[in-house]
Protein backbone atom coordinates (compact mmCIF):
# COMPACT_ATOMS: atom_id res chain seq x y z
CA UNK A 1 0.00 0.00 0.00
CA UNK A 2 0.79 3.19 -1.04
CA UNK A 3 1.89 5.49 1.74
CA UNK A 4 0.02 8.90 1.67
CA UNK A 5 2.23 11.11 3.79
CA UNK A 6 4.88 10.80 1.23
CA UNK A 7 3.74 13.83 -1.08
CA UNK A 8 3.70 15.73 1.40
CA UNK A 9 6.91 15.13 2.77
CA UNK A 10 8.31 15.65 -0.46
CA UNK A 11 6.31 19.23 -0.34
CA UNK A 12 7.85 19.90 2.79
CA UNK A 13 11.21 18.90 1.43
CA UNK A 14 10.97 20.52 -1.84
CA UNK A 15 13.71 23.81 -2.09
CA UNK A 16 12.39 26.96 -2.20
CA UNK A 17 12.78 29.05 -5.77
CA UNK A 18 14.78 31.55 -4.41
CA UNK A 19 16.75 32.69 -1.13
CA UNK A 20 14.11 34.30 1.10
CA UNK A 21 16.14 36.71 2.54
CA UNK A 22 17.94 37.98 -0.85
CA UNK A 23 14.45 38.46 -1.98
CA UNK A 24 13.60 40.60 0.96
CA UNK A 25 16.57 42.47 0.53
CA UNK A 26 15.95 42.98 -2.95
CA UNK A 27 12.49 44.20 -2.36
CA UNK A 28 13.76 46.54 -0.43
CA UNK A 29 15.70 48.15 -3.11
CA UNK A 30 12.65 48.48 -5.11
CA UNK A 31 10.25 49.82 -2.50
CA UNK A 32 12.85 52.57 -1.32
CA UNK A 33 12.96 53.72 -4.85
CA UNK A 34 9.44 53.43 -6.07
CA UNK A 35 7.24 54.01 -2.32
CA UNK A 36 5.10 51.15 -1.52
CA UNK A 37 2.23 52.01 -4.12
CA UNK A 38 4.87 52.40 -6.79
CA UNK A 39 6.47 49.03 -6.61
CA UNK A 40 3.90 46.11 -8.48
CA UNK A 41 4.22 42.68 -8.01
CA UNK A 42 5.38 42.69 -11.66
CA UNK A 43 8.22 45.22 -10.63
CA UNK A 44 9.05 42.57 -7.79
CA UNK A 45 9.01 39.26 -9.91
CA UNK A 46 11.37 40.76 -12.33
CA UNK A 47 13.75 42.12 -9.83
CA UNK A 48 13.66 38.89 -7.74
CA UNK A 49 13.48 36.92 -11.11
CA UNK A 50 10.50 34.60 -9.92
CA UNK A 51 6.76 34.30 -10.71
CA UNK A 52 4.56 35.44 -8.88
CA UNK A 53 2.81 32.27 -7.95
CA UNK A 54 6.41 31.68 -6.11
CA UNK A 55 6.69 34.69 -4.61
CA UNK A 56 3.37 34.67 -3.09
CA UNK A 57 4.44 31.30 -1.86
CA UNK A 58 6.43 32.61 0.50
CA UNK A 59 5.05 35.68 1.27
CA UNK A 60 1.33 35.93 1.64
CA UNK A 61 0.91 39.41 -0.22
CA UNK A 62 2.60 42.86 -1.03
CA UNK A 63 1.89 44.26 2.20
CA UNK A 64 3.90 41.10 3.70
CA UNK A 65 6.80 41.59 1.79
CA UNK A 66 6.77 45.45 2.50
CA UNK A 67 6.59 44.87 6.09
CA UNK A 68 9.70 42.04 6.46
CA UNK A 69 11.78 44.82 4.31
CA UNK A 70 10.60 47.12 6.71
CA UNK A 71 11.70 45.38 8.89
CA UNK A 72 15.25 44.43 7.32
CA UNK A 73 15.94 48.43 7.14
CA UNK A 74 15.51 49.08 10.78
CA UNK A 75 17.69 46.23 11.35
CA UNK A 76 20.48 47.50 9.15
CA UNK A 77 20.74 50.89 7.43
CA UNK A 78 18.17 52.55 10.00
CA UNK A 79 19.77 51.04 13.02
CA UNK A 80 22.25 54.16 13.74
CA UNK A 81 19.56 56.00 14.92
CA UNK A 82 18.59 53.60 18.05
CA UNK A 83 22.83 53.53 18.57
CA UNK A 84 22.79 57.32 18.68
CA UNK A 85 20.39 57.77 21.08
CA UNK A 86 21.40 54.77 23.04
CA UNK A 87 25.54 54.68 22.83
CA UNK A 88 25.92 58.53 23.84
CA UNK A 89 26.47 59.63 27.38
CA UNK A 90 24.87 62.77 26.79
CA UNK A 91 21.63 63.86 25.78
CA UNK A 92 23.11 66.66 23.58
CA UNK A 93 25.74 64.10 22.38
CA UNK A 94 22.84 61.71 21.61
CA UNK A 95 20.90 64.54 19.43
CA UNK A 96 24.71 65.45 17.81
CA UNK A 97 25.34 61.77 16.67
CA UNK A 98 21.86 61.00 15.55
CA UNK A 99 21.35 64.07 13.20
CA UNK A 100 25.32 63.41 12.05
CA UNK A 101 24.20 60.01 11.44
CA UNK A 102 21.40 60.29 9.22
CA UNK A 103 23.75 63.49 7.21
CA UNK A 104 25.92 59.87 6.55
CA UNK A 105 23.66 57.64 6.39
CA UNK A 106 21.12 59.77 4.16
CA UNK A 107 23.66 60.25 1.54
CA UNK A 108 25.18 56.73 0.97
CA UNK A 109 26.14 55.87 -2.64
CA UNK A 110 24.49 52.47 -2.26
CA UNK A 111 20.80 53.30 -1.61
CA UNK A 112 18.10 55.26 -2.37
CA UNK A 113 18.55 58.43 -0.46
CA UNK A 114 16.80 59.45 2.33
CA UNK A 115 15.00 57.56 5.23
CA UNK A 116 12.81 54.83 3.85
CA UNK A 117 10.27 55.06 7.28
CA UNK A 118 9.78 59.10 6.24
CA UNK A 119 9.65 58.42 2.80
CA UNK A 120 8.36 54.92 2.08
CA UNK A 121 4.66 55.69 2.80
CA UNK A 122 3.88 59.06 2.82
CA UNK A 123 0.52 59.42 0.64
CA UNK A 124 -1.75 56.56 -0.32
CA UNK A 125 -5.23 55.42 -1.42
CA UNK A 126 -8.01 54.47 0.92
CA UNK A 127 -7.14 50.67 0.71
CA UNK A 128 -3.81 51.20 2.27
CA UNK A 129 -4.32 53.29 5.36
CA UNK A 130 -3.73 50.91 7.40
CA UNK A 131 0.29 50.28 6.21
CA UNK A 132 0.42 53.88 6.02
CA UNK A 133 -0.88 54.15 9.96
CA UNK A 134 2.19 51.55 10.75
CA UNK A 135 4.38 53.66 9.16
CA UNK A 136 3.10 56.38 11.02
CA UNK A 137 3.27 54.86 14.15
CA UNK A 138 7.14 53.82 13.32
CA UNK A 139 8.24 57.64 13.05
CA UNK A 140 6.07 58.68 16.20
CA UNK A 141 7.76 55.89 18.04
CA UNK A 142 11.38 57.52 16.71
CA UNK A 143 10.12 60.67 17.92
CA UNK A 144 9.36 59.41 21.00
CA UNK A 145 12.60 57.65 21.38
CA UNK A 146 14.08 61.12 20.89
CA UNK A 147 12.28 62.32 23.67
CA UNK A 148 12.79 59.75 26.17
CA UNK A 149 16.61 60.99 25.65
CA UNK A 150 16.25 64.21 26.34
CA UNK A 151 14.22 64.26 29.41
CA UNK A 152 17.26 61.28 30.38
CA UNK A 153 19.01 64.52 30.15
CA UNK A 154 16.84 66.86 32.25
CA UNK A 155 16.77 63.90 34.94
CA UNK A 156 20.84 64.33 35.11
CA UNK A 157 21.07 68.07 35.18
CA UNK A 158 22.32 67.98 31.94
CA UNK A 159 19.32 69.89 30.64
CA UNK A 160 17.13 72.97 32.32
CA UNK A 161 14.56 72.30 34.49
CA UNK A 162 12.43 74.46 31.96
CA UNK A 163 13.77 72.82 28.55
CA UNK A 164 10.69 71.40 26.47
CA UNK A 165 11.47 68.27 25.99
CA UNK A 166 8.80 67.64 23.75
CA UNK A 167 8.89 70.60 21.63
CA UNK A 168 12.42 69.79 21.01
CA UNK A 169 11.93 66.13 20.00
CA UNK A 170 9.47 67.04 17.61
CA UNK A 171 11.22 69.67 16.42
CA UNK A 172 14.03 67.00 16.14
CA UNK A 173 12.17 64.49 14.42
CA UNK A 174 10.87 67.17 11.80
CA UNK A 175 14.19 67.85 10.90
CA UNK A 176 15.13 64.15 10.55
CA UNK A 177 12.28 63.94 7.95
CA UNK A 178 13.37 67.17 6.39
CA UNK A 179 16.79 66.29 5.88
CA UNK A 180 15.48 62.93 4.43
CA UNK A 181 13.87 64.95 1.52
CA UNK A 182 16.47 67.13 1.43
CA UNK A 183 18.98 64.18 0.45
CA UNK A 184 16.14 62.49 -1.68
CA UNK A 185 16.34 65.97 -3.46
CA UNK A 186 20.10 65.93 -3.92
CA UNK A 187 21.31 67.60 -0.89
CA UNK A 188 25.23 65.75 -0.42
CA UNK A 189 26.13 64.49 3.02
CA UNK A 190 27.87 68.24 3.29
CA UNK A 191 24.72 69.65 2.54
CA UNK A 192 23.01 68.23 5.58
CA UNK A 193 25.84 68.42 8.56
CA UNK A 194 24.92 71.77 8.23
CA UNK A 195 20.85 71.48 8.86
CA UNK A 196 22.26 69.59 11.54
CA UNK A 197 24.57 71.66 12.82
CA UNK A 198 22.42 74.58 12.95
CA UNK A 199 19.22 72.20 14.49
CA UNK A 200 21.74 71.93 17.48
CA UNK A 201 21.54 75.70 18.18
CA UNK A 202 18.07 75.11 20.30
CA UNK A 203 19.26 72.17 22.72
CA UNK A 204 22.79 73.83 22.84
CA UNK A 205 20.55 76.51 24.54
CA UNK A 206 18.63 74.40 26.84
CA UNK A 207 21.60 72.89 28.43
CA UNK A 208 23.10 73.85 31.62
CA UNK A 209 26.65 75.68 32.68
CA UNK A 210 28.64 72.63 34.15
Amino acid sequence: MKDASTPDRRRRGRPRQFDRDQAVVTALTMFKERGYEGTSIAHLTAAIGVSATSLYGVFSSKEALFEEAVALYQRTEGAFAALALDHAKTASGAIHNLLMGAAANYTRDDQANGCFVSLGVLSCGTEHHEIAGRMTARRLAARDAIKARLDRGKDTGELLPAADTDALSTFYAATLQGMSVQARDGASRHQLEQIARMALMPLDSCRTQR
